[in-house]
């Protein structure tokens, strides 16, 4: 039979489910997960690892803390030994916590066991309930207060990645992140989170603001009346009220007016000089639809009518505000229902005035509203839009009905963009529907992200569990000084472990950087040159049974089903550049079950170090063809050439060269699903294949080093075929430059 070959190159259509499968454009993918498509090259999405980790001192996880000062626990009084004190159920988590008695100490770090100081004493914290048990090194003399303050993570969803620009001559930026509850300032000199949540009520339960997951933290800088800098914040929820940080304190806004006594917003900006606050809350009354607006100058805090342009507008709309940009010199906001632009009139009196772009389309998710690149993009469960400032139109064309399908209505307003310039990408993180939420995110809060490229128009989806997006540009360097035992490097395999590459290093002077907020407090670096998703350390491995392992580690966000990969492991060092699936997870999600893909009984038994990282699960499903459908003919595929950039995989294994035992790499590969049919229907029939990647798998001459063309038989019939092209190999990261199937009709489609 003679095949004739159907070339599909040059991707640049992405995600596409504007027709039916059979109906698409050759090079569209009806899934798109954990890849994306630039250039005309489908490609594996980068990997992503914890910002802030102690890297210039002590370990700490990359969460969000909470400092807490205790005292008069107990006293010592007459005591000759050492004093022993346990205080039951104090909340706290792996953190740092001083214990301090006369001149006494103790220091945890970060493990649940103190380190002995000359002067002070050892102890253990019980992460699980709280209970900590304290032993001075000497007698505590006389009546003497024990004091315990300690960080600890609270595992409350990042609500808010803020920069403050402390010093305008250097313009170098601060970061500032928010939970629902506390705010913590990013310290670059150890590379840390340390809490400067104002002062709320320190003893159990500890109180702070009240917002839930979808209170999420709109912010501005803006100088105060004589040109200090500060940095504004608001979260909309009732009984709060906006905050400023100055440099040194957090405190309540100190705006001027007599007659609001308390006042909240939920989005804020600056515009000329002035400050706009969108859908207020005053001496707790909820106005949905009231734009408050400051003077300016040396009245720019002062929201009176004596104030020259202070006051208010009220959206003459009967839907709620539901999000703000500001596109090219005007600000762009949306109701329920429509779109308006706040535009400046240049009069001192009547500073601002509205117009009404469309009556028709606006959004229900405040946060989802972005402007790049001159447009604006807004959600609802209409469907996402986009704006140029001018006139409105539908972004989602090519996904009909995704928000009403794909994300969860009831739980819109958890939707939140945010960019990452480097790339030209839109991320807005969503909510999906349906069964496919990880165990850790919270029924109603973000799991997946839409990915939107500007630059190309395209779409893909990655499979993310995050709740917000920031931006930061890190201005401190790594030395050799910071890279220690100590702190976390004994090894090479340590620092390979941790940084892949020496392009992988993360504080470079002034590199921009993108930072995404976790459900349970952490900070991750996005879209990095990591090859693996979040690495861990690994604090403990024990054998289970033949096939599976049980894995400690610090607090990750791996999901039962994620491949594990395994480095710089000492003692049981068979596991090393080998990987796993997970079969189970512990409450505290630091703690699964690993089935690996060799036998374990031979393990040797662990002792320290090394690394767990999640594979990046890349997948993308092709359009079905048929090319003989117009002639009542089935298809048959004979073969598939792919051309192909793959990098060699991380993985090893053992195999015995000149009679010694050495680990070789392993061979790379890609996987292709073929469905005959649909691939959705129970009966359809479908086969898996394996492509090897490696050098020695080439059918067609190798054109050049880096690109190959490699060759599949298929010999399937259907009455459509539909391939699905997938990867879970660690550090394999692929680039499809084209795949050429070669059909042949066969047979009648109905018989």
């Amino acid at each position: 039979m003679s095949y004739q070959p159907y070339l599909i190159a040059n991707y640049a259509t992405g995600l596409d489910r504007q027709l039916q499968p059979w109906l698409g454009v050759d090079d569209a993918f009806y899934e798109l997960f954990d890849g994306y498509v630039y250039r005309g090259v489908t490609n594996k999405r980068d990997g992503y690892s914890g910002f802030a980790n102690g890297s210039k001192s002590t370990y700490v996880e990359s969460r969000l803390v909470h400092k807490v000062t205790a005292e008069a626990y107990g006293t010592g009084s007459g005591i000759t030994g050492p004093y022993l004190h346990t205080a039951a159920n104090i909340p706290v988590a792996r953190g740092s916590v001083v214990i301090t008695a006369g001149a006494q100490s103790a220091r945890d770090n970060s493990n649940g066991v103190f380190v002995t100081t000359p002067a002070g004493g050892t102890g253990s914290i019980n992460y699980t309930t709280g209970q900590m048990s304290v032993t001075f090194n000497a007698a505590v003399a006389g009546a003497v207060p024990i004091t315990v303050t300690y960080n600890y993570h609270q595992g409350l969803p990042v609500m808010g990645i803020m920069r403050f620009y402390p010093n305008l001559s250097t313009n170098i930026p601060e970061l500032i992140v928010a939970d629902t509850t506390f705010v913590n300032r990013y310290d670059r000199a150890t590379d840390r989170f340390v809490d400067i949540t104002p002062p709320f009520t320190i003893i159990p339960p500890f109180s702070g603001y009240t917002g839930t997951y979808q209170d999420f933290w709109s912010w501005v800088n803006y100088a105060d009346p004589t040109f200090n800098p500060r940095l504004l914040f608001s979260n909309g929820a009732a009984g709060d009220v906006i905050q400023q940080w100055d440099g040194t304190t957090v405190t309540n806004y100190a705006y001027t007016s007599g007659t609001i006594t308390t006042l909240n917003a939920r989005q804020m900006f600056e515009f000329q000089d002035r400050l706009i606050l969108f859908q207020t809350t005053e001496n707790g009354t909820f106005f949905p639809r009231r734009i408050r607006i400051s003077g300016f100058g040396t009245n720019c805090d002062n929201f009176d009518l004596s104030a020259p342009g202070a006051g208010f507008i009220d959206i003459p709309d009967n839907t709620f505000f539901f999000g703000a940009a500001f596109n090219r010199d005007d600000l762009m906001f949306f109701t329920e229902s429509s779109t308006w632009l706040l535009k400046y009139t240049g009069n001192d009196v009547k500073p601002f005035i509205l117009k009404k772009v469309d009556g028709s389309r606006g959004s229900k998710a405040a946060f989802s509203v972005i402007s790049y690149l001159n447009r604006t993009m807004a959600a609802s469960p209409r469907g996402l839009i986009i704006v140029d400032g001018y006139t409105v139109s539908r972004m989602d064309e090519v996904l009909p009905d995704f928000a009403y399908n794909s994300i969860n209505n009831n739980e819109f307003q958890s939707c939140f963009s945010g960019f990452i310039d480097e790339d030209r990408d839109v991320y807005m993180m969503y909510p999906s529907k349906g069964d496919v939420r990880p165990a850790l995110v919270a029924e109603g809060s973000s799991d997946r992200i839409l990915v939107s490229n500007f630059e190309e128009d395209v779409y893909s989806i990655y499979r993310l569990p995050l709740s917000c997006m920031g931006n930061f540009e890190v201005t401190n360097t790594i030395t050799w000084a910071d890279l220690t035992p100590e702190k976390g490097f004994a090894n090479w395999d340590d620092l390979a472990a941790k940084y892949q590459s020496w392009n992988a290093f993360p504080y470079s002077k002034a590199v921009p950087i993108a930072l995404g907020g976790g459900h349970k407090g952490e900070v991750w670096k996005l879209t990095e040159n990591e090859i693996q998703d979040n690495p861990q350390p690994i604090r403990a491995i024990t054998i289970v049974d033949q096939w599976n392992i049980q894995v400690t580690t610090d607090w990750n966000n791996y999901e039962v089903g994620d491949y594990i990969f395994f480095t710089a492991v000492q003692g049981m060092t068979q596991v090393n550049d080998k990987q796993g699936v997970i079969q189970s997870i512990d409450t505290p999600f630091n703690v699964f079950t690993v089935k690996m893909s060799v036998e374990t009984t031979d393990f040797d038994p662990y002792t320290t170090g090394g690394t767990a990282s999640r594979v990046i699960p890349f997948s993308v499903l092709s359009k079905k063809f048929n090319p003989f459908v117009s002639t009542d003919s089935k298809v048959k595929c004979g073969w598939i050439y792919f051309y192909v950039t793959c990098t060699a995989t991380t993985l090893k294994h053992e195999e015995i060269i000149d009679e010694v035992p050495t680990q070789v790499p392993d061979t790379p590969f890609l996987m292709v699903d073929v469905f005959m049919n649909d691939y959705k229907d129970p009966t359809t029939s479908s086969f898996t294949y394996k492509i090897d990647l490696s050098a020695s798998s080439i059918d067609i001459e190798n054109f050049t080093e880096e690109k190959k063309w490699v060759k599949i038989w298929i010999n399937q019939v259907g009455k459509f075929l539909q391939f699905r092209l997938h990867n879970t190999q660690a550090g394999t990261k692929i680039q499809i430059q084209a795949m050429m199937p070669g059909f042949a009709p066969a047979g009648r489609l109905i018989s």
